[in-house]
């Protein structure tokens, strides 16, 4: 019962992971599973056999959440691009208060304004560099940073890590990743996803577990900085695209039904 449970919530946990807006870690800080993933994921040469279970039983969970979503998600953007993507936007809007609540409970000073400048404009500026370049997973390149920034973005909470893929055009790229390795196609860029995936869990989980221990007010702010930007991305290229009257009206009642639906799910995962 103890490992089915676990699966229950890797479950969510995957689906949130598919969901701009949706933070996979909140949700795993809220299901009281987070701290100790952290804990085996920044010390793999001393993982225990009890440690290996509770992985296992929490990535077969989520991967069964991510395949559920895959395809569907892929449909949506094909044929309603703006109206999914606004959809999205309210979704990431909709989980900006939690974090800004985490960022208020210590004094704001100008090292906060400093941190969000920082990061808002460093995601801006990678995404600006990927779209000078192919996001073909074919790319040597491609699959080995999307391994490390899907890691980044796990173990951070508060960030959605679609909305940064969506973000940087290499969204499309993750969904393939991920139905591949649902059906069990192993090819190159699966090798290269997993191995920038494993090595920057690894570095990054120690990185996390420092600064949220010790900074995590500033930590908040870093995050923030990375969701607004990519607000601002989003809604800049979802409008790049031909639409209807209608879609845009469907959109605009979407993105709000998305703050909602965001809003709704983290009030419900912090009362557990």
């Amino acid at each position: 019962m103890k490992y089915l449970i676990l699966m229950c919530k890797g479950f969510i946990v995957g689906i949130a992971k598919i969901i701009p807006g949706v933070s996979g870690a909140i949700i795993a800080i809220s299901f009281g599973i987070y701290e100790r993933l952290i804990n085996i994921l920044s010390k793999p040469l001393k993982i225990k056999k009890d440690d290996l279970k509770f992985l296992f039983f929490l990535l077969i969970g989520a991967a069964l959440g991510i395949a559920l979503l895959c395809k569907g998600v892929k449909w949506c953007l094909n044929v309603y691009y703006l109206s999914t993507m606004l959809l999205f936007v309210g979704l990431i809007i909709g989980g900006v208060p939690e974090v800004v609540k985490i960022v208020k409970k210590e004094r704001i000073g100008f090292i906060h304004v400093i941190i969000f400048i920082i990061t808002f404009f460093i995601l801006y500026y990678f995404i600006n560099l990927s779209n000078q370049n192919s996001a073909d997973i074919n790319n040597n390149y491609i699959p080995f940073f999307i391994g490390i920034v899907e890691s980044a973005t796990t173990i951070i909470p508060g960030i959605s890590g679609t909305a940064i893929f969506m973000a940087l055009g290499w969204y499309d790229s993750l969904l393939t990743i991920f139905e591949n390795l649902a059906m069990f196609q192993i090819n190159m860029s699966i090798f290269l996803f997993l191995g920038g995936y494993i090595l920057s869990t690894i570095i990054i989980s120690k990185l996390i577990s420092f600064l949220f221990k010790h900074y995590k007010s500033f930590a908040y702010t870093g995050v923030l900085g990375f969701m607004c930007s990519s607000i601002f991305v989003m809604l800049n290229d979802a409008f790049n695209y031909n639409f209807s009257l209608l879609e845009l009206n469907i959109g605009i009642c979407l993105l709000v039904i998305g703050m909602v639906i965001t809003n709704k799910i983290n009030l419900f995962f912090s009362k557990l």
